[in-house]
């Protein structure tokens, strides 16, 4: 049962539908374009001549019937073949188009898709979605090529049969060749491509790329109106205007190159048949403009303002959010351009969250938890560098300043020492009084972290340094700490309010570090498994001096700390 299934399974691959389709559409083209040239082809003149003689035989009481060779002259469709009966009977049966060029293209078209279903190997699903987009447009220009292969073979199998062909019979055969286009190039355009869309688009893309923008090329909506027209409106006016004209075609001829004298008989004794035939063409007229006005109209009232919706569109894929469209009517289209509108609305409401939670947390921490990506928001394990920064004797100073202007210079102060911090990528966890944290860590996309903080540090350095040269404050000094190891990144707090932060004793060693700068006598103390994770080399200029054993709160070992000075 397994096996038939995927026997099963592999023949809906082949796609035999895709070229059922396009012969039973060529065929529905080749029966439109065979009738109309067996009723063009017709001698007229030979079947009067015949209708009389026949008349004559019946008035005389005998049988009369049309040679064999009559016959053939007065059926001149060369999209017939003439087969004889055992009596002698000759019928004339259609003669299928030759559609084996279209059936091998359409074959080495989809080679590609074939090996991406039967081969083993890895293929280039770019190409395979080009030509699954492109193929719509494909099998709408074989339409016209079958109508090319109709019309040279119909002009050289009419030579071969019947000498020189005029110019009248070539005109003939270029209106069926362009029936026979038409029709087939529109049905395969939308019945042919919805199998396309349904049973070769939508299992592939399901599986590759579903949602993405598709490259290849496309009929526009214009386009695709104006075949619709042409084929299923212009042409069949057309042929309702050509059958009378053809059919007086004798009488018309007179009147557009006989004498005077002749036009003057042919209006009398015709002039039952003109006057219709000059009323159905001045309406054929007028009618072909108003579709043609029509198909103007169809690209200004939709072709464009979707076209305009599709550039703001991109423009808003870009980053551009100030491009809102005008909505002037309650149809498709206006449902479409307000519910973008809306869409717009809530993207810009969505990016001013983001921006001012950047503004409380870090912006990398405000983006992983809005995209819910990389962050455990429910807490992880992660291996980080912790910095801890403090600037010394703070609450001596805070007290002999007026609040706003404390405020004022820890905003100073803060702007000028966390930029080193976020330019080496690090996230800047809180701000504490007037201490910083901040961490450096693999899954905030920085990978070396200990060297990123250790720059940072003397970084903040270096801005504290600038900072106090500017003269605005009282000139103030910090102390930084640096710490790695493993740690739990999370939520942390109420259902109402949570706070990401970290938690763990590499926090806690960070922290004292820290207040060790003071007894060590120096702005940059780092821990031993910083000292580990970082390339001296990478640091010229700069010394790792060794400072004794420390014992830390809560350990039960002493630590090994370094200062950070330049050499």
């Amino acid at each position: 049962m397994k096996k038939l299934s995927l026997i099963r399974e592999n023949f809906h691959k082949l796609h035999l539908g895709l070229y059922a389709l396009f012969m039973l559409m060529v065929y529905f083209g080749s029966t439109t374009a065979f009738f109309f040239e067996k009723y063009s082809l017709i001698d007229t003149g030979l079947v009067k001549a015949q209708w009389q003689q026949l008349t004559d035989a019946q008035a005389k009481g005998s049988n009369y019937k049309t040679p064999e060779a009559t016959q053939e002259k007065i059926y001149k469709s060369l999209n017939l073949t003439k087969r004889v009966g055992e009596k002698g009977a000759m019928t004339y049966e259609s003669r299928s188009a030759n559609l084996d060029f279209s059936f091998v293209f359409l074959l080495l078209w989809l080679l590609p898709l074939y090996k991406h279903y039967f081969l083993k190997k890895p293929q280039d699903i770019g190409r395979i979605e080009r030509r699954i987009i492109d193929l719509p447009l494909v099998i709408f220009a074989l339409g016209w090529v079958v109508a090319g292969q109709r019309y040279f073979g119909n002009v050289t199998t009419y030579a071969d049969y019947f000498g020189a062909v005029p110019l009248r019979v070539k005109a003939i055969f270029g209106v069926s060749a362009l029936l026979l286009g038409a029709f087939v190039s529109y049905l395969n355009l939308e019945l042919t491509g919805l199998y396309v869309r349904q049973r070769l688009a939508k299992p592939f893309f399901l599986e590759n790329n579903p949602y993405g923008v598709k490259s290849g090329l496309a009929i526009s909506l214009t386009l695709r109106y104006a075949l619709m027209m042409f084929s299923l409106a212009m042409v069949p006016l057309l042929l309702c205007l050509y059958v009378p004209v053809y059919g007086n075609f004798d009488i018309i001829a007179v009147l557009l190159h006989g004498s005077d004298q002749a036009r003057q008989l042919v209006l009398t004794e015709h002039i039952g048949a003109l006057v219709p035939i000059a009323i159905i063409a001045l309406l054929t007229g007028i009618i072909l403009v108003f579709q043609a006005v029509s198909i103007l109209l169809y690209r200004a009232n939709v072709q464009k303002p979707v076209s305009a919706l599709v550039g703001r569109m991109k423009a808003v894929a870009a980053g551009d959010f100030s491009c809102k469209t005008s909505v002037l009517y309650a149809d498709e289209l206006g449902q479409l351009k307000g519910h973008f509108n809306m869409m717009l609305d809530g993207l810009v409401e969505r990016d001013h969250i983001k921006d001012t939670f950047g503004r409380y947390v870090s912006l990398e921490i405000a983006e992983k938890i809005m995209k819910s990506g990389k962050v455990n928001l429910a807490g992880e394990e992660i291996q980080a560098t912790v910095l801890f920064s403090d600037i010394r004797g703070f609450t001596p100073m805070s007290e002999n300043l007026p609040p706003v202007e404390l405020i004022r210079f820890l905003n100073e102060y803060f702007t000028s020492v966390t930029k080193p911090i976020t330019e080496n990528r690090g996230v800047i966890n809180k701000f504490m009084g007037d201490a910083v944290m901040a961490i450096f860590s693999p899954v905030f996309g920085v990978e070396d972290h200990q060297a990123a903080a250790l720059k940072a540090a003397l970084g903040m350095r270096e801005a504290l340094r600038e900072f106090n040269a500017r003269g605005h404050h009282p000139e103030v000094f910090f102390g930084v700490g640096l710490h790695s190891g493993g740690l739990v990144a999370g939520n942390v707090g109420t259902a109402e309010r949570l706070e990401y932060t970290v938690l763990g004793d590499t926090v806690n060693v960070a922290s004292r570090i820290e207040s060790q700068t003071k007894t060590a006598a120096t702005q940059i103390l780092v821990s031993e498994a910083v000292v580990r994770g970082v390339d001296k080399g990478s640091f010229p200029g700069y010394v790792f001096v060794e400072c004794a054993p420390v014992l830390m709160k809560g350990k039960s070992r002493p630590m090994v700390l370094y200062k950070v000075e330049p050499a």
